[in-house]
């Protein structure tokens, strides 16, 4: 009779320590899932912004000039957002852009801002020197 008692017992003991593991398991995943979504939620901000400096080059090297304040642009599950773009000089052109990725379940969501002056010798021959700023932030 004691003896299925202990039986018992560690039993009980065995499942507790089961649990445990799986609780620490299911714990480690998902914060290993938002830290994963995290991360491609900021490629992807970075990859936004670059297309939003590169979409700003290429009308001028067509010969355009673009607006002021284009309007924003939906790419994929992002935005890109215009700040300012504006010709300081004569031989430069100034953008200030937004990349937006937002939160959802995974991820907090992410927003990067870029400064970029660039500098052409002619704006006919697509030739560009770019000199650029990058600040990360959380949305």
């Amino acid at each position: 009779m004691r003896r299925r008692g202990f039986v018992l017992i560690v039993t009980f003991i065995f499942m507790l320590a089961l649990a445990s593991i799986a609780m620490v398991t299911v714990s480690l995943v998902s914060s290993n899932t938002r830290f994963t979504g995290s991360q491609l939620d900021g490629a992807k901000a970075v990859y936004l912004a670059q297309a939003g400096i590169e979409s700003v080059l290429r009308s001028v090297r067509d010969g355009h000039t673009p607006p002021s304040v284009p309007s924003p642009i939906t790419l994929g599950d992002g935005t890109i957002e215009y700040l300012s773009v504006g010709f300081p000089a004569p031989n430069a052109l100034s953008i200030d852009l937004l990349g937006k990725i937002p939160a959802d379940s995974l991820s907090s969501g992410r927003e990067i801002k870029a400064h970029v002056v660039a500098v052409y010798s002619d704006a006919g021959t697509g030739k560009f020197a770019t000199c650029s700023s990058w600040k990360e932030s959380y949305e």
